[in-house]
């Protein structure tokens, strides 16, 4: 039996004045994953830490590494590279003999690098069949070679096994382990009162989006849970005082799904459930099943996550983003008036600095935001490893730099910086527009989200220490006039140095 820690990383490096992930501004509950994976543990003593909600000590966090034979932790995007890295050489610090076991998007993609930076397995792809495997092996002592889907490192030699078929049926995992939870730790910013959990009902997506990483992730494959598995989730998490739900499926507006979501509807009134709750939806859906989102909007749908990325057709057609609904801005305006007359708040996902997009394209997206959304939420584009976009670019030679690190000081793609100047702009006075924070606050729906906002940005600034400061003035003066490659060289060796691993350790003893 053995002791293992489930956890995303500390916040050992932390971005000034404000993380570079807006999304969890207003979509911050309950990571599922964490607590599925720990179900899949029944044989071994697990314990949850969430790096991103549970704020504890340098020395509560040695403490747990001091319990632990084994860390599995979820690396998610190249923005958290940085950080994790450091997680990963503190955590070797305070304990040299621990395992350390990496998941997720970034670590799939990037399997070897991690390796080389102190991880001693990847699990590639789906790890609930996986990572008990890979826990019984080390803690035996036994090969690894036989474990399909992960990558390991055999005395300086990386191995890359064969991938493992994905799980057929997602009924038969074991449900959550939502009793090593800490709930009180997420804010979602809904207007019920009650606990927030995400909540996955499916998994993967058949979209080819060349920008996406979640279609290569799952080979562009689709799978639903049944409706009474989905059930029987809900039951689980409303016995756990859970009120509002996001659900985190990539794609939850599938198409090929409607027959299976009506019924979940209907489930929902006939449980009596009352969850407020949101989630992904691509906007030709919603144009094609006005009738079913009614439905959902019954059960308590308040939020829709909706990927629109371009007002522009040719940027869609650049993108690979098939929307057969799409004919010009008219037609994200009408789709939001819809989702309004319902209560329904809209969060538009926009993509800017797509090789081959120009700056007014972006721009006259950004400026048109406000007609089809009541919040865009901009992501200045970065080729991310497996997609066809990151393929595209280093083609091309348009990469700026390696994308194993990101940081929002830096743009990825020759040409974007002027893009990112006025998005930072947009950014600024978007969010200290009085008009729009007036209307913000006197709409009742929006009203719980202007709060978060300046709950966000303020704490943010709180969070200021000499290291943090310390960046943003270096870039403001000097980063901006280097290469990006140079910025995150210069961000590695300050962070990353055994310097400044050392002096976290100490004052991790102390």
């Amino acid at each position: 039996m053995a002791n293992v820690l489930i956890m995303t990383p500390s916040s050992l490096y932390r971005r000034w004045p404000t993380t570079p992930d807006t999304t969890k501004m207003a979509t911050n509950a309950a990571p599922v994953t964490m607590p599925q994976l720990a179900a899949a543990l029944p044989k071994h003593n697990v314990k949850i830490h969430d790096g991103n909600a549970y704020d504890i000590s340098l020395t509560e966090y040695a403490e747990l590494l001091q319990w632990a034979d084994i860390v599995a932790m979820n690396i998610m995007s190249s923005y958290a590279a940085l950080n994790s890295e450091l997680n990963i050489r503190f955590i070797k610090k305070i304990k040299p003999e621990i395992k350390v076991i990496l998941g997720g998007h970034h670590a799939t993609f990037q399997a070897q690098e991690w390796l080389s930076k102190g991880a001693d397995v990847v699990v590639r792809r789906e790890g609930e069949i996986t990572l008990p495997e890979v826990v019984d092996a080390l803690i035996e002592k036994k090969d690894l070679a036989r474990v399909l889907g992960i990558s390991w490192n055999l005395q300086g030699d990386i191995i890359h096994n064969q991938d493992r078929p994905f799980i057929e049926n997602l009924d038969s995992l074991p449900l959550p382990r939502w009793d090593l939870m800490n709930f009180g730790k997420y804010y979602l910013y809904l207007r019920k009162k009650g606990y927030q959990a995400c909540l996955e009902t499916s998994r993967g997506c058949e979209q080819h989006c060349a920008f996406c990483q979640v279609g290569p992730m799952w080979k562009h494959t689709h799978r639903f849970k049944s409706v009474e598995r989905v059930r029987e989730e809900m039951r689980l998490l409303k016995s756990c005082g859970v009120e509002q739900l996001f659900i985190v499926d990539d794609n939850y507006g599938s198409n090929m799904d409607t027959d299976r979501q009506a019924d979940i509807y209907k489930m929902m009134r006939k449980e009596n459930f009352n969850f407020e709750w949101g989630g992904f939806f691509r906007h030709d859906y919603i144009s094609s099943n006005h009738k079913l989102l009614k439905e959902a909007a019954a059960t308590g749908l308040k939020f829709a996550c909706i990927g629109f990325e371009s007002v522009e057709g040719s940027d869609l057609n650049s993108f690979n983003k098939k929307n057969s609904s799409f004919k010009n801005l008219d037609s994200y305006a009408k789709e939001y008036e819809f989702l309004k007359s319902l209560g329904i708040i809209s969060f538009g996902f926009i993509v800017i600095g797509y090789p081959g997009q120009n700056e007014s394209s972006a721009i006259a997206t950004l400026e048109n935001a406000h007609k089809f959304c009541n919040y865009p939420v901009v992501t200045l584009y970065k080729p991310l490893p497996g997609t066809a976009g990151y393929i595209k670019t280093k083609k091309e030679g348009l990469l700026t730099k390696k994308m194993f690190y990101h940081d929002s000081f830096t743009v990825a793609i020759k040409g974007t910086r002027p893009i990112l100047a006025k998005y930072n702009r947009f950014f600024i006075k978007y969010l200290m527009s009085p008009s729009r924070l007036v209307k913000g606050l006197m709409n009742k729906n929006c009203r719980p989200i202007e709060v978060v906002f300046f709950k966000w940005f303020i704490g943010g600034i709180l969070r200021a220490n000499f290291k943090n400061v310390g960046d943003f003035f270096w870039f403001i003066f000097k980063g901006r006039k280097l290469q990006e490659e140079k910025v995150m060289e210069y961000l590695c060796e300050n962070h990353l140095s055994d310097k400044n691993v050392s002096q976290l350790v100490n004052k991790a003893k102390k």
